[in-house]
């Protein structure tokens, strides 16, 4: 939820979308990695270890019941619900925190979201630039 994305993403996500280095550990999301802040970054390094040593280096990160498959999106909102945490509500806190703080070009790019929805991100966030993908869009 930290970066926004949808829980059908986060279901989706593979040992090999986890990056760690001596001095970071970041994850890929849409075009490009995003740094993990503490303490996620240690739970995201240890996950991936978890995984890639039990399934391979390719590994689903939230591994579904049946062999080869990732944990349905569903089965993961349950289990985030009952530790408290709203997705639908956690995503769009996290999304116009973003959008306050990125101009939206980056914003969609960074999240594969559409540019016209990270304009509107923007503009509820009360953004400067909140009109620039929607101008240049109509161009």
């Amino acid at each position: 939820m930290l970066y926004a994305q949808p829980v059908t993403r986060i279901a989706a996500l593979r040992a090999s979308d986890i990056h760690t280095t001596a001095h970071a550990t970041s994850i890929a999301l849409a075009r490009g990695t995003v740094a993990l802040p503490e303490p996620l970054d240690t739970l995201a390094a240890s996950l991936r270890r978890q995984r890639s040593s039990v399934a391979g280096g390719d590994a689903w990160l939230f591994a579904g019941r049946h062999a080869g498959t990732h944990l349905s999106a569903d089965r993961l909102r349950e289990r985030l619900q009952a530790l408290g945490i709203s997705s639908r509500s956690a995503r769009h806190a996290a999304l116009l925190a973003l959008a306050a703080r990125l101009p939206s070009p980056i914003l969609a790019e960074r999240l594969g979201i559409h540019p016209a929805r990270a304009a509107q991100w923007a503009r509820l966030a009360g953004a400067p630039y909140a009109e620039y993908v929607a101008l240049r869009h109509n161009t």
